[in-house]
């Protein structure tokens, strides 16, 4: 038998004895993400990465996007954001609620109770790649995750990294899936125990662009500021999806729940230029009443109802594997369009490595 529980907007559907995974996530807070000020080298390379990254990029993005964003919805989305947590909150530091989609999944915790110093090198590497560049593949974050349970599960210790960078602390983590109609039904203590119990050979994902299945593709976290009880508790949730017209329709649904949030996506591969996102496209133009991104985001002439605000300069898209006809409209659009420079980038360059960012709004 199975109890109906409200979360956010939508009816989340709880196994008879969900299973509590904070310990493991507070564990991998601690001895990965250095959340807790231990003092070793793993950390105190991991605080120099963060350091870099809140100088180079954190501290310039966020006064930005206050100047030219006025209160934003507290829900956030971030569609193909591969649990990039650490953008999300740099973007929108006030949101109390924070939505990822991406294929990737994010990976076992307890597999990472016990991190060898080869495991925590390979995760600095991981690290250093993400906070110091603007993207990554699906196919490098499909074999960080490491959904098998072999060692350290990247992006969820990317995810812990963020909380820590930002001054935040987890204060509980449950894995769910969605059913068809976007309702979470919560990980129990059953459905671990089948996972545990299935053949090791059975390979959990491709480190392509295939879409993760598996126990632990999908997570809730809750969070709030490190040290302080009374402090609020804002939320965070990551879902391996194909956002694709032809992929999950459960998350179309979990994200059309939300009758207005913030968008923020970058380095998205052109997604939303293609005829193939159309249901993703309108679901977030139904919804959104602002979006901040590079030129990954919803073009101009898709955007209708909408402003389109763009900084920097842009003559055409970074890969040439861009559609060029939508490309040539943003290089015309920024070249009458532009309200300045950008000291910062913001996803992906364009063809001539120049940065540019675009707010969209109502």
């Amino acid at each position: 038998m199975r109890a109906i529980i409200v979360v956010g907007m939508l009816a989340a559907t709880a196994h008879a004895t969900p299973r509590d995974f904070t310990p493991e996530v507070k564990q991998l807070y601690a001895s990965v993400a250095c959340g807790d000020g231990a003092k070793s080298v793993h950390c105190a390379e991991v605080e120099k990465s963060i350091a870099s990254w809140r100088t180079r990029w954190r501290d310039k993005v966020q006064p930005f996007v206050a100047a030219h964003v006025a209160s934003p919805p507290t829900t956030v989305v971030y569609p193909f954001g591969g649990g990039d947590l650490a953008t999300a909150l740099a973007v929108y530091p006030d949101a109390t609620d924070y939505t990822t989609l991406s294929l990737e999944g994010m990976g076992d915790p307890r597999s990472a109770a016990h991190p060898t110093a080869t495991q925590l090198a390979k995760f600095r590497a991981v690290l250093v790649a993400n906070l110091g560049w603007a993207w990554n593949t699906t196919t490098q974050l499909s074999i960080d995750s490491s959904e098998t349970g072999a060692g350290i599960p990247g992006i969820l210790a990317l995810t812990m990294t963020a909380l820590a960078a930002n001054g935040y602390e987890p204060v509980s983590a449950r894995f769910f899936t969605l059913g068809r109609d976007g309702a979470i039904a919560y990980v129990g203590d059953d459905e671990l125990r089948a996972w545990d119990a299935r053949p090791l050979a059975r390979p959990t994902h491709k480190a392509d662009n295939s879409l993760q299945v598996g126990l632990f593709s999908d997570v809730e976290i809750r969070f709030r500021k490190l040290g302080d009880p009374a402090a609020p508790v804002k939320t965070f949730r990551h879902l391996a999806a194909d956002l694709s017209d032809d992929g999950t329709a459960a998350a179309i649904a979990f994200v059309a729940a939300r009758p207005s949030f913030a968008v923020v996506t970058k380095a998205a591969s052109y997604l939303l230029w293609k005829p193939t996102f159309a249901q993703l496209r309108a679901t977030l133009l139904a919804h959104m009443a602002v979006m901040v991104s590079d030129d990954t985001g919803i073009p101009p002439h898709l955007a209708v109802g909408f402003v389109q605000d763009v900084w920097g300069s842009y003559h055409g898209a970074f890969f040439d594997w861009a559609d060029k006809v939508t490309a040539r409209e943003f290089a015309a659009y920024w070249k009458a369009h532009t309200q300045g420079p950008l000291d910062f980038r913001f996803g992906y360059y364009d063809d001539k490595r120049q940065p540019h960012l675009m707010i969209t709004h109502k």
